[in-house]
């Protein structure tokens, strides 16, 4: 093995121009510079007689590892599909979705700040330790004993549930690491705690820290590796606009997952009140309506759809009249019940 340095990370590979044609094997190593972010890359460029993966891959340097390289060539998508249903954490919702969620399924939360994101994760959390699951959430914007707080508040005692081994929280700011090695942390931290339940709040926070196709590189990563994993996940990603239409997500996360829950403020009559959606659920028929939903000491309560407004989607609402065998007719339309 012989090691060479280059004058710029790309452009000539060799500084004699020879290197690359008399070895066997080319491997290029490069720490590029992109948006104020560094980011380690390896390109297999060259190997004689034998066949490998095309194109730079990152890598990160974890201590006691060495290097580990992340590519998706043993995340496939060869994992089988399970067909079992679990508690969402929400019957109302699990109605909607015609029975719950799937056990292998990624499930997105899209909703602008104070929606209610992270209380449905703390409601996926304690769904899951009711049926007697662990749940490992990853927070990259509020800190353990913050998620405690606010869970005790909504009549939820996480402090019990972790100490009985239902739940483990990791807390810490996304610049502290790069994509990839949060990516090795969360590996890490799955195989060794071997949760039934996994949820990330936010992907908005992870996505501030790198360029657009290295944090597209770690979604892929991420929700291959879920997927091979065989757990629910429940991920979240803020919208842009607080009022008003507005993409799932500016990543487009949303071809990687397989259920769409959008959060939505409804302003009405000079009131603004929150909207609750499934916007796609693969494999399943659901509930395609608009559900109001509130806040209180329990947590979050969905209620009826919203019957008498139309446009909530598309920023607009305004009220409509509809009668009330009409509303029974779109009910069976879209429904079937």
């Amino acid at each position: 093995m012989v090691t060479s340095e280059r004058a710029e990370e790309y452009g000539q590979i060799g500084r004699h121009g020879v290197e690359e044609f008399v070895c066997d094997n080319v491997i290029v190593l490069r720490n590029a510079l992109e948006e104020e972010t560094r980011r380690r890359t390896i390109e297999v460029l060259k190997m004689r007689g034998v066949d490998h993966l095309t194109g730079e891959f990152p890598f990160t340097i974890v201590p006691h590892s060495g290097i580990v390289v992340i590519t998706l060539e043993n995340t496939a998508l060869n994992a089988p599909s399970a067909d079992e249903r679990i508690h969402s954490g929400l019957t109302e919702l699990d109605e909607m979705c015609n029975g719950g969620m799937f056990r292998d399924s990624i499930n997105l939360v899209s909703g602008a700040t104070g929606t209610g994101k992270t209380l449905l994760v703390s409601e996926f959390t304690r769904g899951g330790a009711s049926r007697g699951e662990r749940s490992l959430i990853f927070s990259f914007e509020e800190s353990r004993s913050q998620l405690f707080r606010n869970a005790a508040g909504w009549g939820m005692d996480f402090e019990d549930l972790e100490a009985k081994g239902f739940i483990r929280v990791e807390a810490a700011y996304p610049e502290i690491r790069s994509l990839e090695d949060h990516l090795v942390q969360i590996k890490r931290v799955v195989e060794e705690y071997q949760p039934h339940r996994i949820a990330i709040d936010s992907l908005s926070a992870l996505e501030r820290i790198a360029p657009e196709r290295s944090y597209r590189e770690f979604l892929i990563g991420l929700t291959a590796y879920i997927k091979h994993c065989q757990v629910a996940a429940l991920l979240t990603s803020s919208a842009r606009n607080l009022l008003g239409a507005t993409s799932v997500t500016d990543a487009h996360i949303s071809t990687l997952t397989d259920m769409i829950m959008l959060l939505r403020y409804v302003e009405i009559g000079g009131a603004v009140r929150r909207g609750f959606m499934v916007l796609k659920l693969r494999g399943s028929t659901h509930d395609k309506q608009i559900h109001e939903f509130v806040i209180d000491s329990n947590g979050m309560r969905i209620g009826a759809p919203f019957r008498d407004v139309t446009g909530i989607l598309a920023g607009s609402p305004q009220r409509v009249a509809v009668l009330e065998e009409e509303y029974d007719d779109m009910r069976y339309m879209f429904n079937g019940d």
